[in-house]
């Protein structure tokens, strides 16, 4: 069953009854008819003096209230997420935000890690009952986490006739280019350290990022269009000895030198990257605004894609009703709110992330007690 399906908004206090059992480890995680929780009492939220109703699972005992099947659970300006997660998308960085709403830098800086966590399971669940009928086109989009030292791409995988973001996955790169004797120095201190990027890692990205998509293929052959890296020809020949009865895939290549124009094969994948660059500070060419760490990039990235295929119009100058990239895919009947994307929590216990998103999700705290400098290698190496 979708979780965006049928169960109860837990702002509703007074009619909310809980769904499941919220124990990752009960019996009654999933819902079930047989499935009974008794009402607990209940505490006063300290921030707005509210009666939160408290509930008990019969089954194994977890105490847990309506703000357990809330987005907004131990927040305190729990009105700003929606607002928040908007900004992130059309542009602002973070200080930007936290300077329009009147709140601190650290508080915007939660709340998009909130946001972007919530977009990630939003995104997948959305998506994971719905086959692929369309051809796909790949790219790498490249930035930088911390600083210039530390490159990545992030690899998107978008419909070809929707212009839907399907997924996306990420690869450490090795910092390149024109440098001098002092900035080459400076990248072997860091290599010897932190250690060197595997040079094959935009394979093993693009191979994971396919890997995922597979299975949702319902026809006989997918169409991949993507431009002439050499890592996407081996990521196919890998994925074809993994798995020699999985669907064909008739790769088609077209030259990045090639004009950007709509009726280029790549225009679906190069729209994804503009759109990218433009609505995230921290991927524009010279900002100050860079991600610190690639897991807060990823977190954007995330509410990105959930504001690009379900929120967003798929053509800005297209009359008649709003139409976005969702729609023309198939996935939902009409547009998205961010109140209604934030009108759940979502559980990852209850949605098979794969596995390159599971790690993008975890909070990484062994790296809590690291130093800035460190916590950004252990946050880069660790995924």
């Amino acid at each position: 069953m979708n979780p965006l399906r049928g169960l109860p908004d837990p702002r509703r206090r007074r009619s909310f009854r809980p769904p499941f059992c919220p124990n990752p480890r009960c019996a009654f995680h999933q819902p079930h008819p047989a499935w009974h929780a008794q009402r607990d009492g209940c505490f006063v939220r300290p921030s707005d003096q509210i009666r939160i109703p408290r509930f008990r699972c019969r089954h194994c005992g977890r105490r847990f209230s309506t703000q357990t099947f809330s987005t907004t659970y131990w927040l305190r300006y729990r009105h700003l997420l929606p607002r928040i997660a908007q900004m992130s998308a059309e542009g602002p960085a973070l200080r930007q935000i936290a300077r329009t709403l009147g709140i601190t830098y650290k508080t915007a800086a939660h709340h998009v890690a909130r946001a972007g966590r919530h977009c990630l399971l939003f995104h997948y669940a959305m998506r994971q009952d719905h086959p692929i009928r369309e051809p796909l086109v790949i790219d790498g989009f490249e930035s930088f986490e911390y600083s210039q030292y530390f490159p990545f791409h992030t690899n998107l995988a978008v419909g070809a006739d929707s212009w839907a973001i399907y997924h996306f996955t990420d690869s450490p790169l090795r910092r390149k280019g024109s440098m001098t004797r002092h900035q080459k120095e400076r990248r072997a201190a860091l290599e010897r350290t932190c250690g060197r990027p595997d040079p094959k890692a935009i394979e093993h990205a693009i191979a994971a990022l396919l890997r995922t998509l597979m299975p949702a293929v319902t026809g006989t052959v997918l169409t991949l269009h993507s431009d002439g890296h050499p890592a996407y020809h081996r990521a196919l020949a890998r994925l074809r000895t993994e798995d020699p009865a999985a669907a064909p895939i008739a790769h088609q290549v077209t030259s990045s030198k090639e004009r950007r124009t709509t009726s280029n094969p790549l225009f679906p994948v190069n729209l994804a990257d503009l759109l990218l660059r433009h609505a995230n500070a921290n991927h524009r060419r010279e900002t100050i605004a860079f991600s610190k760490r690639r897991q807060a990039s990823h977190e954007r990235t995330a509410v990105f894609a959930v504001w690009r295929n379900c929120i967003k119009k798929r053509r800005e100058k297209a009359q008649g009703p709003i139409e976005t990239a969702a729609m023309h895919a198939g996935w939902t009947p009409g547009p998205w709110s961010w109140r209604r994307v934030f009108g759940r929590r979502l559980f990852p216990s209850r949605i098979g992330l794969p596995a390159e998103w599971r790690q993008i999700y975890g909070r990484l705290l062994k790296t809590a007690a690291l130093g800035p400098h460190q916590t950004v290698h252990a946050c880069r190496y660790a995924f």
